[in-house]
């Protein structure tokens, strides 16, 4: 494949993830890594490397527009991040210690987390709607929060319960992202979402902002370990960028059930394919 062509693609591909992965909090890695190993051949060392690039550009991006909307719960988001760094910086070191075959499969296993979590979402219904009081400690940090939907032009507040375990589930959010080159959004939403009580626009908000400080922990670890190549880096990070700014725009504006149905669909497959290339079959 000529080089120009190669740069094209890569950029379409970081373009399409950008926007998904803005709209479902997710960092955009969790569809990036994927497409750049099957599509493009890219050793998911490398691939991994230049998605963590690309998510601390795209997290900058996505997090102005939703700051801009009162969607992010900033103290929230602060306070798991303590967990969530800590895990990120073990991860990118035991990266460096894994063999690809290790990576592919376990990557295939997050998939299929974060697709079982939306999954649970889609059938809670109505009841996803409940919004949880906040627990001891949430009180005592002042962790709720609230905004204006404009998709159902209502004014929402919430709480936050189970604190701890969502902090502890932040901890390992960190490793998965820099053992993987994600943004830990797939972790990060439902855990705040589904543990926590907080409502998934506001999930997909403060994971956003989150995202871009646990990437650039990993970030750093991956550079010192020559595993970010210029050449696919680039393209991925302008193609991101881009991607992630447009899909901010939108997440406020639409209700979002047909996008997940097809999100979850995408992640299977892709989920399913990099299992079984790990294992070789």
């Amino acid at each position: 494949m000529f080089p120009q062509l190669y740069m094209v693609y890569a950029f379409i591909i970081a373009l399409g993830s950008g926007v998904f992965g803005a709209l479902l909090g997710l960092g955009g890695g969790v569809l990036l890594v994927p497409l750049l190993v099957f599509l493009l051949g890219v050793p998911i060392h490398l691939a991994s490397g230049a998605s963590i690039i690309a998510v601390v550009a795209t997290s900058s991006a996505a997090t102005v527009t939703y700051v801009k909307e009162g969607l992010t719960n900033i103290r929230l988001g602060m306070f798991l991040e303590l967990a969530t760094t800590i895990g990120a910086v073990s991860g990118a070191f035991l990266a460096s210690l894994t063999s690809e075959w290790v990576l592919r499969v376990v990557f295939g296993i997050s998939l299929l987390y974060a697709t079982a979590t939306m999954f649970l979402q889609q059938r809670r219904g109505e009841r996803s709607r409940i919004r949880r009081r906040n627990d001891q400690l949430s009180e005592m940090l002042q962790l709720g929060g609230g905004y204006f939907d404009a998709a159902l032009g209502v004014d929402v507040t919430y709480g936050v319960g189970r604190t701890p375990l969502t902090f502890a589930v932040s901890y390992l959010a960190g490793i998965v992202s820099g053992l993987l080159g994600i943004g830990g959004g797939g972790v990060k939403v439902p855990a705040m979402n589904l543990l926590s009580g907080v409502p998934m626009k506001a999930a997909v908000a403060t994971s956003n902002f989150m995202v871009g400080v646990t990437a650039a922990a990993s970030a750093l670890v991956y550079m010192r370990n020559q595993c970010v190549n210029a050449f696919i880096a680039a393209p991925v990070v302008l193609g991101a960028l881009i991607g992630a700014y447009a899909g901010a725009r939108l997440t406020n504006r639409v209700r979002g059930a047909a996008l997940k149905n097809l999100f979850i669909v995408v992640l299977t497959i892709l989920a399913v394919r990099m299992i079984l290339s790990g294992l070789g079959v």
